[in-house]
């Protein structure tokens, strides 16, 4: 949701984001020190949850993946509930926004918590995509392969955070090791051919972030963002907020009309994408 309604929800005391942030780690740091401390209860997981699918319907996007953190579940004493409070939230506003709910979650979780919370939430049925993310420093995908390997079994969407701040390497490496369909980020990707022609190859499609790699420092100068190289070999994308709380940009303010970098036409065939 927008920073305005969370804040006011908050009971007002939440600093704004900064229109810079220093990568990962200072995302981290507004996240635990201003956004989470508000955030303890079952409740409030599901104001949050309710109010992005609103957001999402008031800018007319018509499929919401929204991630939610495996995490979330231990705030709730039965699974069920959990489980069963998602998919009500789904069904309520079905008629406006085909809400696909993602599971995701951070590469330090423990090996515990990968059996305890991932697994139930994969095997549920209410998840319709998996995501890994945090810290791009780390990219021990191995550990996670063969839950993306059972995800996939149970009819998952496989999707991964990956060259964002790093190189091809790091998106190469995930692709092979965890085969995914889609790829969060991964402008990375530009600095290498040979992995760009793995990913069309492969037909994976990018979600890109544009905002979010600008203000966190993955992209330092959106004038020759590399949506662009991507888009011109043939690679499928897509256009995102990433997180509107922190970035302030919607889908619809994500279009890159303005600088330039595409024509409407072009960002047509982009927001087709969007809804395979």
């Amino acid at each position: 949701m927008r920073f305005s309604i969370f804040n006011k929800w908050a009971g007002g005391n939440v600093n704004k984001p900064p229109s810079k942030i220093d990568g990962l780690k200072g995302l981290d740091d507004y996240i635990f020190n201003e956004t989470l401390r508000y955030i303890s209860k079952k409740e409030d997981i599901l104001f949050l949850i309710v109010e992005t699918v609103k957001e999402a319907i008031k800018d007319g996007v018509k499929v919401l993946e929204a991630s939610i953190d495996c995490h979330e579940l231990m705030r709730f004493t039965e699974e069920d509930e959990f489980f069963k409070t998602v998919l009500y939230i789904r069904n309520k506003y079905i008629e406006s926004t085909d809400f696909r709910p993602e599971v995701g979650m951070p590469k330090n979780i423990s090996n515990e918590n990968l059996e305890k919370l991932l697994l139930p939430c994969i095997d549920s049925g209410v998840f319709f995509s998996i995501d890994l993310y945090g810290d791009g420093t780390v990219d021990d995908f191995e550990r996670f392969r063969d839950y993306y390997k059972y995800a996939k079994e149970k009819g998952l969407k496989l999707k991964v955070h990956a060259g964002e701040f790093h190189d091809s390497k790091n998106v190469k490496k995930a692709i092979e090791i965890l085969e995914v369909d889609e790829i969060q980020h991964g402008i990375g990707t530009v600095s290498n051919e040979y992995v760009m022609d793995l990913i069309k190859e492969r037909n994976i499609r990018l979600n890109i972030c544009p905002s979010s790699n600008y203000i966190l420092g993955a992209a330092k100068d959106m004038t020759c963002y590399p949506a662009r190289k991507l888009f011109d070999n043939g690679i499928l994308l897509t256009i995102n907020t990433d997180d509107l709380l922190i970035f302030n940009s919607g889908v619809s303010e994500e279009y890159l009309y303005r600088l330039g970098l595409f024509n409407v036409d072009e960002l047509n065939e982009i927001r087709k994408n969007s809804l395979l």
